[in-house]
């Protein structure tokens, strides 16, 4: 993921000194490469501290690895607009077709460009570890754990979720230190979500949160492993369909992650499912 993208993306949740040193990188990036960090800090009237924050805001170690990723980045013009297309009453079925499609690829694709490899490693890792993986989330969120429940439960992962927030709550309250909690939250805000993983990061469980790329959201300050989707739905949204298929993509890749690590065994879990079921299916 590039560090023009990055900054884009991560706009709104910027201080007032952190978006003039964003402004300058976008509009100045010869200027920033070249550089020293003293220079810059005199040209947007901020600190030299203030640079090296702002790089590791961004995930980099300091200013020199944000320099790096900046001479790599390629110039990107994000298609915003595509993004604030609503159907309308006057569309045509085909105009409507090649409005969500358009959508939907451009929601996929900035969600691989957000993706950080190290996180995603790491997510995998201790999913493929815990004793039981616990899934939280609501509405369209909700749908989201549902899949990935039934994925796991088909290799045999012991995998807890459920769409009653209380029976859900009620599982989470015996959750262990061995455990693994995965939090989906577009926004980073939803109670239910975020009153789970307080509980889980009182008894010492890891937390990976799926959210929008908002660095000062709840749910991305509480969660050990943050694996972001892209800032695509605005204030109206007409049933939040980019943001779960964004949280998929991201569910999906953790799916095979886990699988990639026993793949002989996951063939034996899954003929046993597909076995049971259509013995049930042939009755």
């Amino acid at each position: 993921m590039s560090c023009i993208y990055k900054i884009k993306e991560a706009t709104s949740s910027f201080t007032s000194t952190e978006k003039r040193i964003a402004e300058y990188i976008l509009e100045h990036r010869t200027e920033t490469i070249e550089a020293s960090v003293q220079q810059l800090a005199e040209v947007t009237d901020t600190s030299a501290a203030a640079w090296i924050r702002f790089s590791q805001k961004l995930g980099y170690k300091g200013l020199t690895a944000l320099k790096v990723d900046l001479v790599k980045a390629e110039d990107e013009e994000e298609k915003d607009e595509l993004y604030n297309v609503l159907i309308e009453q006057n569309d045509t079925i085909d105009t409507m077709v090649r409005k969500v499609q358009q959508i939907t690829l451009n929601s996929i694709s900035q969600t691989y460009k957000l993706l950080n490899i190290k996180s995603l490693m790491a997510a995998v890792q201790l999913m493929i570890k815990a004793d039981q993986i616990y899934l939280t989330g609501v509405g369209g969120s909700g749908l989201v754990c549902s899949d990935f429940m039934q994925k796991l439960t088909r290799i045999n992962r012991n995998v807890i979720y459920h769409e009653d927030s209380h029976v859900l709550l009620a599982r989470i309250a015996h959750i262990k230190p061995n455990d693994v909690m995965l939090a989906i939250s577009y926004s980073g805000e939803t109670k239910l979500v975020n009153t789970a993983v307080e509980h889980a990061k009182r008894m010492n469980v890891p937390v990976i949160a799926i959210t929008q790329y908002n660095v000062r959201s709840t749910l991305a300050k509480m969660a050990d492993i943050k694996l972001y989707t892209p800032v695509i739905e605005k204030d109206l949204r007409l049933g939040a369909i980019s943001s779960r298929n964004a949280s998929l993509a991201l569910t999906d890749l953790l799916y095979y992650g886990v699988v990639k690590e026993n793949i002989e065994q996951v063939k034996e879990d899954l003929t046993k499912t597909r076995d049971l079921i259509n013995e049930v299916n042939m009755k």
